[in-house]
């Protein structure tokens, strides 16, 4: 206000003073603080804008102690980002189908576990992450999972996924027996710790309530019995052309564990946590996991002496093998509201010292590249297997998405007597036509 009461002032005198045209085109010079003062303004409105508090939604598939670090990275990243506050969830076995609700309803998590889909199921949900500083520090042998020949970065890969077959190296030797290479070696295990313990141990324990563990078993030996061999019927899964009477087999060799009295008469109401009880206790010899669920068991019984093995052949003149790909990872949804809190808090777990935290938990090779993970009694059973073959997730090549749910409803299925293999069997081709013909739509 002083200054235009000055203006006038000066115009005034510039009249009487005939210099009416100085007056009428001068303009006000700037103060020297003006420029400063209105820059100085406008970083405190986006620096305002910038703390402005957000929430954002995290999901994982992940359970027991595994679920539990990531909780504890997540409280750790809140502390150092105070603005940002995480809704952590781990639902558990009701992860896959609260996530098909939420991309029916194109309404993702910020941040979300992939569980071995980043590209095939979740792919379109995902924001491409290749522009993140971690991107160029991902392992070799996990960046094809992760990755597509685009450079599309989809998902964060804190561990790598290497599972086969954990027992207890004292019930093994107990009974005087050999790391099995065969189905049929396994079988003649299962069938010896059965017979001199009078029961008291059960071969494989099975936590079948918790619907996953049942596939398991199938995703373990569907490699070794239609894929891995030299003579095997992967084109046939993958031009649809299966014939699916040879499926019969496969469930039935499932049910024989039952039958048979392999597995514990519990598998339809025991949960994961049991199996890692019944492994810690001696009450059990194999398990089908990977390593990650002996040091949940050692929260049991500090003392465990246990081990992991390959999968085993099943087809004569195979080789035993691993299943691998993707175990805990982080991907943003592309459409989140708050993508840069996202990918701020998907980067604190790419740092070497939290991704070491997370393959540590699973006792596994991390998927970030100069991070060092110390397997303790489990890395020379690592370094013995380092040459055994690491093959995909059998359903996550050769079924169509939704396959992994039919496969453990139907294993819990004819455990309780309510299918035969036969029936298993045409459930089976009656999803995947259903399926494979919904994904080329």
């Amino acid at each position: 206000m002083k200054n235009l009461k000055w203006i006038s002032v000066a115009c005034i005198l510039s009249v009487s003073m005939g210099i009416i045209s100085a007056c009428g085109t001068a303009k006000p010079t700037p103060t020297p603080d003006t420029k400063p003062v209105a820059t100085t303004e406008a970083k405190k409105e986006e620096s305002k804008e910038a703390a402005k508090p957000v929430t954002i939604a995290v999901a994982t598939n992940v359970v027991g102690e595994q679920a539990k670090v990531l909780q504890t990275i997540a409280d750790n990243f809140m502390k150092e980002n105070p603005t940002i506050k995480v809704e952590f969830s781990a639902p558990g076995k009701d992860y896959e189908n609260m996530m098909k609700v939420k991309m029916a309803s194109n309404d993702m998590p910020d941040v979300f576990s992939t569980h071995g889909w980043a590209k095939i199921r979740y792919g379109e949900f995902l924001a491409d992450l290749k522009d993140q500083a971690w991107a160029g520090t991902l392992d070799d042998a996990i960046k094809p999972a992760v990755t597509d020949d685009k450079g599309k970065v989809y998902a964060l890969p804190m561990d790598q996924d290497k599972s086969g077959i954990v027992y207890n190296s004292d019930v093994l030797a107990k009974y005087n027996i050999e790391v099995p290479k065969t189905y049929d070696q396994l079988m003649q295990a299962a069938e010896t710790i059965k017979t001199k313990s009078n029961g008291a141990v059960t071969p494989f324990h099975m936590g079948g309530s918790d619907n996953w563990p049942v596939g398991q078993y199938f995703d373990y030996f569907a490699n070794p019995l239609y894929a891995s061999a030299k003579t095997n019927s992967a084109s046939a899964f993958l031009d649809g052309s299966f014939d699916w009477t040879n499926w019969d087999k496969f469930a039935q060799m499932f049910y024989d564990l039952y039958k048979k009295g392999y597995l514990n008469k519990d598998v339809l109401t025991a949960k994961y946590n049991d199996d890692a009880k019944a492994l810690a206790e001696g009450k059990t010899a194999f398990l089908f996991y990977g390593a990650y669920v002996i040091e949940e068991a050692k929260k049991v019984n500090p003392q465990l002496n246990a081990a992991f093995m390959p999968i085993p052949s099943v087809i004569e003149g195979d080789t035993p093998s691993f299943v691998g790909g993707e175990k805990t990872t982080w991907g943003v949804w592309k459409n989140s509201k708050n993508s840069e809190a996202a990918k701020k808090f998907v980067a604190y777990y790419a740092k070497p010292e939290n991704a070491e935290l997370v393959a540590a938990s699973n006792a596994l090779p991390s998927g970030i590249k100069g991070t060092k993970v110390n397997a303790g009694d489990l890395s020379k059973f690592y370094e013995q297997y380092k040459d055994v073959r690491v093959l995909p997730y059998f359903d996550r090549v050769y079924l169509p998405n939704g396959m992994w749910d039919v496969m453990c409803k139907n294993g819990q299925d004819i455990i309780a007597g309510g299918i035969t293999a036969k029936e298993f069997s045409e459930n089976m081709k009656k999803e995947f036509t259903r399926l494979r013909a919904a994904a080329t739509k």
